[in-house]
């Protein structure tokens, strides 16, 4: 585990780096040349890990991080200066040496028979420069948030329940001050008529939750990001029952505590911005007073919906969820994470998190953010075309599933879209990202936190780029109906061009024939 971040040399041995080149040094020719080896000289008190030149980029280098936690070897003191090339700036060797070590160190729930550690070995941080120390402190708060959030991740469902989780965040995020936790009932969730979210517990042991966690880092602005997450602590699919295959499905519960521990580093880092996180907590099982297909359900905004799918549960919590932060929260931007769709794993598998947004702006603000955090995000096409299949119950103002529509992961941003009350909106769908191999992975807690501090940032630099965004495939509703309307501008008036030119042509035959005569 990380023990410091220290700017002189202390008794450990230094490791340093040293990357695979077309010269051999003396230095190089002392070390073995395999990828990620490490090759120690104790009476010099030093080592060095060969790195190859396929280390390109961050990701790549994570995996040389990975290495050297994982091996146990001895406690090192890394020099972080060795690491750093034309290719890895300091901040980036800083922030995968503090992610991965907190990472593959984390104390996550276990009911395994505990075993003494007899191995615990330690790496410090060496790095003169002492400009680093507070970058290094916001990225151990932002490592502990993200282990939070896998915590609830990983615990068992038959343990985390809608009920528990609240609880424990209540206790846990009580030790922040500068938050406000508010833990809504069945009872107060009924007279906010969120009768969607209702509809999908209505089949479970236990209560549903809605926790509302609010931080106002910024009181003389107006600006409020509201993260709305997904909790369903475990989906069966409900009467449309997903069948013998429930493997992972304790995991559907990420995006809530993926927004509920960005809420919480943005606090514990004092970030002069408004943030709030809303927790749309149950599981989705099947009982005797469970929701029916066909059922038609009443929103808190006003929409009905006729449920066609009981196993398309998440928009429909989520949907309430939007409603309430754009309405009793009073959003500027509403965001939400979810482990949505499966075709949404089929578009991007497990490595990059799909990304719907309203407007270029939000977009490119949203992108900027996840490139300082280093995760993989795409965007994904919102568009009036996808909504179409949402709208073809006979009986309801939508319908939350249709089999007449391929793209389901476009069709749920699309149905998402109508309950935000027209404030500007993000969707993360993370089905392929949330998870891997069992494990909860805290995706996009980085980047939540990030994009909740650009909100004291100047975005103005963020105003769309229509070509840009045209080349990029965007292709989003907005800048697709500007891009035709400026090129039927331009074909308009090409047109009149041409009529024009048409007509003194015209004229000139006119007046040379009349020459002649």
């Amino acid at each position: 585990m990380l023990s410091k971040y220290e700017t002189s040399r202390n008794n450990e041995v230094l490791l340093k780096a040293k990357y695979e080149c077309s010269q051999c040094t003396d230095e190089c020719c002392k070390i073995a040349k395999k990828p990620n080896y490490i090759t120690e000289f104790l009476d010099e008190n030093e080592a060095y890990i060969f790195i190859s030149k396929d280390v390109e980029n961050y990701y790549d280098f994570l995996h040389v991080v990975d290495s050297i936690i994982l091996a146990k070897r001895r406690n090192y003191q890394i020099d972080i200066q060795s690491f750093a090339n034309n290719k890895l700036t300091i901040e980036e060797v800083l922030r995968a040496f503090v992610l991965r070590d907190a990472f593959h160190n984390a104390k996550l729930y276990s009911a395994k028979e505990k075993i003494k550690d007899e191995n615990n070995i330690q790496i410090s941080l060496f790095l003169e420069d002492k400009s680093y120390f507070e970058f290094v402190n916001e990225l151990s708060v932002i490592a502990n948030a993200i282990n939070g959030a896998r915590n609830l991740q990983i615990t068992p469902p038959n343990i985390a329940t809608s009920e528990y989780i609240a609880k424990e965040i209540e206790k846990e995020f009580a030790n922040v001050k500068s938050l406000k936790v508010t833990v809504l009932t069945k009872e107060e969730i009924k007279k906010l008529g969120m009768g969607l979210l209702l509809a999908v517990n209505a089949g479970s042991s236990y209560e549903p939750r809605c926790v509302v966690i609010e931080y106002n880092g910024n009181p003389n602005s107006n600006e409020k990001y509201v993260f709305v997450g997904k909790g369903i602590t475990f989906d069966t699919g409900g009467y449309n029952t997903k069948g013998y295959h429930m493997e992972g499905m304790k995991f559907d519960m990420s995006g809530s505590v993926i927004c509920a521990y960005a809420v919480k580093a943005l606090a514990e880092l004092n970030a002069k911005t408004n943030v709030a996180a809303v927790m749309m907590l149950t599981d989705n099982a099947i009982d005797t007073h469970g929701t029916v297909p066909e059922s038609v359900i009443k929103s808190m905004s006003g929409k009905t919906v006729e449920i066609t799918d009981t196993d398309a549960e998440g928009r429909l919590v989520l949907a309430d969820g939007l409603y309430y932060g754009a309405t009793k929260l009073n959003a500027s931007i509403l965001i939400d994470a979810a482990t949505l769709t499966g075709t949404m794993l089929t578009a991007l598998g497990q490595t990059y998190s799909g990304i719907y947004a309203t407007s270029c702006k939000i977009w490119h603000q949203f992108e900027d953010a996840a490139k300082i955090a280093h995760e993989k995000v795409w965007r994904m096409p919102l568009h009036e075309d996808f909504n179409k299949t949402n709208k073809e119950s006979l009986v309801a103002d939508l319908n939350n599933y249709s089999n007449n529509e391929k793209s389901d992961c476009n069709t749920a941003a699309m149905f998402l879209k109508e309950f935000t009350n027209n404030v500007p909106y993000i969707h993360c769908d993370v089905a392929g990202t949330a998870d891997k191999k069992g494990m909860g992975l805290g995706i996009l807690v980085s980047t939540f936190v990030e994009f909740g501090k650009s909100q004291q940032r100047n975005c103005e630099s963020c105003e769309c780029d229509e070509q840009k965004c045209e080349t990029k495939n965007c292709n989003i509703e907005e800048s697709t109906t500007k891009i035709v309307k400026a090129k039927k501008s331009t074909a308009k008036k090409a047109t009149t061009k041409k009529t024009t030119t048409r007509k003194t042509a015209s004229k000139t035959k006119s007046t040379k024939s009349k020459a002649r005569k």
